[in-house]
């Protein structure tokens, strides 16, 4: 990502909250932020989240590694910022975030709740994932009560967004809709950012999401150099 470069991007949003996919743990180390989390096995490259106001935080155990995940709670709001990639041949993208969500299931359903990130997934590729994907992880999270906050608030279906949030190799014919906000018990606001301003700088657009009972969790622009 970069972050050391990119982070007046991320502090123009002026978030409380920044979950930052593909960040290295010494730009997070670095961070003066009141909270600071970090996981990932390569350390330029892991999943990163910073609090930059003074509100309570608590780290959640996650339980054995995956390829990443976090689950934290601001404010009495539990939230689980994930980033899906690949673990082994058989663990990656999609089933990654299956495997998170069922070992995270309690965490999601016990206080107004958020599962935010990249998760690396579409139903535009169910059928790269027999068992394990995306249309079945939707149902999945309907089922603890978490929904898509864009989805939801434009009344579309998985799989049929006209707004993308990746570009691959910063093309915008290759643009994909891969990075989502679920949310449960709470009421929120998401705004996708343009590709016209940030494209020149990663190939991940912001999910730029306010809620209550705080104000702009966000998860900024990070590289990506994979098609899920």
């Amino acid at each position: 990502m970069g972050y050391a470069k990119k982070r007046w991007l991320v502090e123009a949003l002026q978030p409380d909250v920044a979950v930052l996919p593909e960040v290295s743990r010494k730009d997070i180390a670095q961070t003066d932020a009141p909270f600071k989390a970090w996981v990932g096995s390569n350390p330029h490259k892991g999943l990163g989240v910073i609090g930059f106001t003074d509100r309570s935080y608590l780290l959640h155990a996650a339980g054995r590694l995956l390829p990443w995940h976090i689950p934290f709670v601001v404010d009495g709001v539990n939230i689980v910022a994930l980033w899906a990639h690949v673990r082994d041949k058989d663990l990656k993208y999609v089933r990654v975030t299956h495997e998170i969500v069922d070992r995270q299931a309690d965490f999601l359903t016990s206080a107004p709740s958020l599962l935010i990130g990249d998760f690396n997934s579409n139903t535009i590729w169910d059928r790269e994932h027999p068992g394990r994907n995306h249309s079945l992880l939707v149902d999945k999270l309907h089922g603890l009560g978490l929904r898509s906050v864009h989805h939801q608030t434009e009344g579309i279906a998985h799989g049929f967004e006209s707004t993308q949030t990746y570009f691959h190799t910063k093309k915008l014919h290759f643009g994909h809709h891969i990075d989502y906000a679920f949310l449960r018990g709470a009421s929120a606001s998401l705004e996708i950012g343009r590709h016209e301003e940030r494209l020149q700088y990663s190939d991940h657009m912001p999910l730029i999401l306010d809620l209550e009972p705080f104000q702009s969790t966000a998860v900024p622009a990070a590289p990506g150099s994979h098609k899920p």
